[in-house]
């Protein structure tokens, strides 16, 4: 009886957490998105402690674009690691494009696409485009167009802008696909409905 008594208090006490830190994470993103970082920041960081992935990448966002607190690469790179050690895919992407980049941690090309590659795995929209780009510059990976033709078109599938208007180069130029101008036109447009500045120059510049 004492051992059941025990295991409920335990539950509730679990519970009551797991709430606590939902609703932490759910005031901090009414904050952020009415662009009051400030307050957002502390119940962000809450929540983070308490193990939200998805609020360790919203404090990662913070320190990398300054909302809310200095900008330190340093401390966005621990926060966007913790949460993607814990499986979440946004960050690491991030932290992928940390180690491509050299932001707040040494550059590191093999690092950036092991990460992307794990979210890419994932079904990450953003980490596909990523990783086609690794396979096409040769960064990290040794250089296969046809393979960053293919992780172009998984993400354009999935509605990625950037995706698409990669796809669509790669159709028009003929790299890692059979060159045709009608999927070419087709891929850039809709990444140029999308707002994508330069696939909306590239359609210009081919009068599409």
């Amino acid at each position: 009886m004492m051992k059941h008594t025990f295991f409920l208090l335990s539950l509730a006490a679990l519970l009551t957490a797991c709430t606590s830190t939902v609703e932490q994470y759910n005031r901090a993103q009414a904050f952020y998105s009415t662009g009051d970082y400030a307050a957002a920041v502390p119940l962000y960081r809450a929540a983070a402690m308490d193990g939200s992935t998805e609020a360790q990448l919203m404090l990662a966002k913070c320190y990398d674009f300054g909302h809310g607190v200095p900008q330190d690469m340093t401390q966005a790179v621990r926060w966007y690691a913790l949460a993607a050690e814990g499986g979440n895919t946004n960050a690491q992407d991030n932290l992928g494009t940390c180690y491509a980049t050299g932001s707040g941690v040494p550059k590191d090309l093999n690092l950036a696409y092991r990460w992307y590659e794990r979210a890419a795995s994932a079904g990450d929209a953003s980490a596909l485009n990523n990783l086609g780009l690794c396979y096409r510059n040769g960064e990290g990976v040794l250089q296969d167009e046809a393979r960053a033709a293919e992780c172009f078109r998984r993400s354009a599938t999935l509605g990625n802008a950037d995706g698409q208007y990669n796809l669509g180069r790669c159709y028009f130029h003929g790299l890692g696909v059979a060159q045709d101008e009608s999927q070419a036109r087709y891929w850039v447009q809709k990444a140029a409905a999308q707002g994508h500045k330069n696939a909306q120059l590239f359609a210009q510049d081919n009068n599409w």
